[in-house]
């Protein structure tokens, strides 16, 4: 790189480095060559401290700094070989490690030990054999990822072995035998766990300056949220006003932060995301109130080998805190977020013929009567229709797309969920499991040509309200239930209620409304149990179990005379269909009682 300076320029030559990877040459590699030096570099490691000592530490230093180099011009078949060597190769001899490693008399002893103390005695601990059973339980793998942890640029090899596993494993899974893939994700979890005990992990605030050039390079080539588009939107979103980008940084890896937030300090919730990137004059800065909401818009890995280790979780809550201390004004801290998974997930429900949901009976009329489209017909012309260039500009058409893809975006990240019963959006998933609520779901937030090709511009507001994200979190993860705010309801509840209507009249925070799925055969409340909570059932069938069974359909309720009265549940109620349920737990509806206390005199209890 030759430009010295950041500028324009400098940014030009960053993003042709990345589009243009250096130039590899033939290295061999012989696998079995491969295992039997690793295991000469590590098997003596811990050998008495004599003359040669530091001679056979330079040596195995040596090894794993040339298998550094030698490493970056591997194709992808090199790669895997390597990768198998340590994963089947190496990591079907831990238990041999154990047992070779031990002197004769030492085996001996610890065999003694081990029949003493499974007939119920307690031996002495020899330390000499502690220590050599300790090493030997420490698989080969992770002696040879600590070595290479111990030189230069270690840390960072080993974060990019671990991502070339996931791509090779990809790539050749169909030819590989279930013993290998086992062998290969077993070493996976080795280097994951590597990095999860590893400290030195701190965080700071990036700042554009000169000596922070090789981070703002990492920044710039691996921002995937709202790429980089210039020098300009570069600088502002670093030192530009009200904008503050934060990493989380290793010790030994000075120059990469592991991974960045993108923030910006408003009076308000930005539901657009050019209002937050693109250029801001210098007399709309001064003007600015002091900030009440903090927004994060991007949060982005640097690099895929940090997958699975909760990082980007961490650093939201230490911006949180620290940010909380600098401004103390603010209140609300909310995200606006991609939904990146959105339109794929949208064309297999066409190509599924799963459209029931998309449309309800207003919009299908105006379908109908202002492009002369049939019902049957609506779902495959409105995916068409948005697949037509620069389809937002056509007013008539913006009105049914808002309404069509605001309750879809609804509907994607509070209901659809994988076998995991984690929902499937890897985003929503992600500020879920951190305790976050869906606050706001929003039609025209991002018309760029990537906002379109994710999520046809549609993107999410989640907050993040700190009294009550650990019980947010923790019931996301154990009963994968997904808090909304009452501003969502109107998309997704059509129905009058007084309930959810005195929930959305006194937003009061206090009180959650709770989405969840239910499939088929699930039951959902239980004859004889205390009422836990009331239902609102928006999508699907339940049978509640009286004599005879009596079914309710999409838009109806159930458990509220349970939980007004504080009388047991009277009947089983069981999902016949996959059902889409929103409901309120009972501690929250006696604070709505108590709120609303003319509710109880309203209410008059149904059969339920």
């Amino acid at each position: 790189m030759t430009s010295t300076e950041l500028s324009q320029a400098w940014f030009e030559e960053v993003q042709a480095l990345s589009k243009h990877p250096h130039v590899k040459k033939d290295i061999d590699f012989d696998r079995d060559a491969f295992v039997q030096e690793v295991k000469a570099a590590i098997e003596n490691a811990d050998q008495p401290q004599d003359a040669g000592f530091v001679r056979e530490v330079k040596r195995r230093r040596d090894f794993a700094m040339q298998m550094i180099q030698k490493y970056a011009h591997f194709t992808d078949e090199q790669k895997l070989s390597m990768l198998l060597g340590l994963a089947v190769d190496l990591g079907s001899q831990d238990m041999s490690l154990l047992i070779r490693s031990l002197p004769s008399l030492l085996r001996a002893h610890l065999v003694l030990q081990v029949l003493a103390a499974a007939l119920g005695f307690n031996p002495p601990i020899d330390i000499e054999t502690y220590k050599h059973v300790k090493r030997g339980l420490v698989p080969l793998p992770e002696h040879f990822l600590l070595l290479l942890g111990s030189v230069p640029s270690g840390y960072s090899f080993v974060l990019q072995l671990r991502s070339d596993l996931a791509l090779v494993v990809k790539k050749y899974h169909k030819s590989l035998p279930q013993s290998e893939l086992h062998a290969l994700s077993y070493l996976d979890k080795l280097m994951q766990d590597l990095f999860a005990t590893q400290t030195g992990v701190h965080f700071k605030r990036i700042d554009l300056k000169p000596e922070n050039r090789e981070v703002l390079k990492i920044i710039v080539q691996n921002e995937r949220v709202h790429a980089m588009r210039s020098w300009e939107d570069l600088a502002q979103r670093l030192a530009g006003p009200s904008r503050h980008v934060f990493g989380i940084f290793h010790s030994n890896m000075s120059h990469m932060p592991l991974v960045i937030v993108e923030t910006f300090l408003t009076t308000y919730m930005p539901t657009v995301i050019d209002r937050i990137i693109n250029p801001v004059s210098e007399e709309a800065a001064a003007a600015a109130a002091p900030p009440t909401h903090g927004v994060f818009y991007s949060v982005s890995n640097m690099h895929v080998g940090l997958r699975g280790l909760n990082l980007a979780s961490h650093l939201l809550f230490l911006t949180i805190n620290h940010v909380a201390k600098l401004h103390p004004t603010i209140h609300t801290w909310v995200t606006l977020s991609p939904i990146p998974t959105f339109r794929a997930w949208m064309q297999r429900q066409l190509h599924a013929d799963t459209t029931t949901a998309w449309f309800t009976p207003a919009v299908l009329t105006a379908i109908e009567e202002g492009f002369g489209i049939s019902r049957f017909a609506a779902p495959k012309w409105f995916c068409t229709q948005l697949e037509t260039p620069r389809w937002f500009e056509h007013t008539l058409f913006v009105t049914v797309a808002r309404q069509v893809l605001v309750r879809l975006a609804s509907i994607y990240v509070l209901f659809e969920r994988r076998e995991s019963k984690k929902i499937v959006d890897p985003v929503a998933n992600f500020h879920l499991q951190n305790g976050a609520q869906v606050e706001s779901v929003n039609f025209g937030a991002d018309f760029s040509a990537n906002g379109l090709a994710q999520s046809y511009g549609t993107m999410i507001n989640y907050k993040y309200s700190m009294n009550v994200v650990d019980t947010t979190s923790i019931s996301y993860k154990r009963e994968s239930t997904v808090a909304l705010s009452p501003a969502v309801l109107p998309v997704i509840w059509f129905n009058d209620n007084i309930f959810l209507q005195a929930i959305q009249r006194v937003n009061d925070k206090d009180i959650h409304i709770l989405a969840r799925q239910y499939t088929k055969g699930e039951c959902i409340t239980r004859r004889g149990q205390i009422p836990d909570a009331v239902y609102f059932l928006c999508m699907g069938q339940v049978v509640v179990l009286t004599v005879p069974s009596t079914i309710l359909e999409h838009g109806s309720s159930f458990g509220d005379a349970e939980v007004v009265l504080g009388e047991p549940v009277r009947f089983n109620v069981v999902a016949t269909t996959l059902c889409h349920v929103l409901f309120v737990r009972k501690t929250d509806m006696q604070k709505l009682l108590a709120i609303v206390p003319e509710l109880k005199t309203k209410y008059m209890p149904s059969r339920l």
